[in-house]
């Protein structure tokens, strides 16, 4: 359910075919499956932010961890806090088992 009719207060879903409906502060008209009477609508588009602490770029250090990659000599380190990426050391490559080339 999107929203209720006005006139039955029956559960109604919009009809966004080709993208009906989503253009924000734009009035758009529908008619209820039930009453079967018109009524109008507007779309209100909104953002939701999530915060979490990232240590990393504050003077503390990044927190590195293996990408999910695959072959896996396309590996990267990510860090965990900022999703900040890089090469693998050499170090890494042999603690990991990362290949030093290519191979299909």
């Amino acid at each position: 359910m999107d929203t209720e009719c006005p006139y039955c207060d029956a559960d109604v879903e919009i009809n966004h075919d080709d993208g009906y409906g989503y253009e924000d502060g734009q009035t758009f008209k529908q008619q209820c499956g039930n009453c079967d009477k018109t009524f109008v609508f507007t779309t209100t588009i909104s953002f939701n932010y999530e915060t979490e602490k990232a240590d990393c770029l504050n003077g503390g250090e990044h927190e590195w961890e293996t990408s999910h990659t695959y072959p896996k000599f396309f590996t990267k380190m990510r860090c965990t806090m900022c999703d900040e990426e890089r090469n693998p050391t050499t170090e890494e490559r042999i603690k990991y088992d990362i290949p030093l080339k290519y191979e299909a």
